[in-house]
């Protein structure tokens, strides 16, 4: 046999191996061998670039690879959505979806992906409650009072969020439409941007996420709490009411956060993914810096992400449309 003949048949050979389930567990066992992407679809700063960051950490440590993050701010999170949807699902490019992406489908006439379909849920990350904050320029010194104040002048109060289609924007046109009231929303692209608005005086409200920055500011009494969006007070803030018990009986509305890679990607890094998290979110360095943003830890299997998502999507579509809530084009 002569020596081309040789190598052309060991070639032969190695691709027909590669083929055979055996080998194909074999390379997914060897991931990962390079860095791994993190996608978001914001701006540096806020709740989700910080909490990806948190992650992307834990996964760099963990894995032997190095993790990083990069986000790609617009559209609500949907630009960075897109991007992963398209990915190979190779498991070096992920996902850290925010609890926006339900409200997708119902706010935009059309999308690029398939908000569900499109995407591998490997576990949720972390909760937290939406809190609306009040700056220098604000009128109302509780919720009531910005309610009342919003009756008397439809469309005369401005308040910011992180963007079309983004979870506090989604409170925020809930909160107004059970209400009956309408106030004026100026988004902005995530990140500082709404907390900086917010204490330059550009906006007298914003409706945010207590994770992030915004505790920070609490704290230092830089800005006022008038209520959370979650059914119960937050136990870090308890002197700060609930919407649900003030103005809107009921109302429950908290932001989420998970990790998901494309459609497709393979049950041995989606294992080894969801591992590592449970992993990341019992470290106490992970649990100490999550509290200070005010986000709860919340582990689940692939599965359960997978269907929470789902039924979330299912459940805010449903809520925009019986809301009347006017789709972005």
């Amino acid at each position: 046999m002569t020596r081309r003949r040789f190598i052309h048949e060991l070639a032969t050979l190695a691709g027909a191996a590669a083929t055979i389930p055996g080998a194909r567990a074999l390379a997914q066992d060897a991931w990962p061998a390079k860095s791994i992407r993190l996608i978001h679809g914001f701006t540096a700063g806020g709740a989700v670039d910080i909490q990806a960051r948190l992650l992307a950490q834990q996964l760099t440590e963990r894995l032997g690879q190095t993790a990083y993050v990069e986000g790609k701010p617009g559209a609500g999170g949907t630009l960075g959505a897109n991007f992963v949807a398209k990915a190979p699902p190779d498991g070096y490019t992920l996902f850290f979806m925010a609890s926006g992406h339900s409200a997708a489908p119902g706010l935009y006439k059309s999308l690029p992906f398939d908000p569900a379909g499109d995407f591998t849920l490997v576990s949720m990350v972390t909760r937290s409650p939406f809190v609306i904050l009040a700056g220098p320029a604000a009128k109302s010194a509780t919720v009531r009072d910005l309610v009342a104040d919003a009756r008397a002048r439809p469309g005369g109060i401005d308040f910011g969020t992180g963007g079309i289609g983004t979870g506090m924007h989604l409170a925020a046109v809930l909160f107004q439409s059970r209400l009956g009231v309408q106030m004026t929303h100026v988004p902005y692209k995530g990140g500082n941007a709404p907390t900086m608005a917010l204490m330059g005086g550009e906006v007298p409200y914003i409706f945010t996420s207590l994770a992030g920055n915004a505790m920070n500011l609490i704290q230092a009494g830089s800005v006022r709490p008038l209520a959370v969006t979650s059914i119960d007070r937050y136990p870090g803030l308890p002197d700060v009411p609930t919407v649900a018990e003030t103005v809107l009986p009921g109302f429950d509305v908290s932001a989420w956060y998970a990790l998901a890679g494309p459609r497709g990607l393979p049950a041995a890094v989606v294992r080894k993914l969801n591992e590592t998290v449970a992993q990341a979110l019992s470290d106490a360095e992970m649990m100490a810096a999550l509290k200070k943003q005010a986000a709860s830890p919340w582990h689940t299997t692939a599965a359960q992400a997978q269907s929470f998502v789902a039924e979330d999507i299912q459940r805010w579509t449903q809520v925009i449309r019986s809301e009347n809530i006017a789709p972005e084009t």
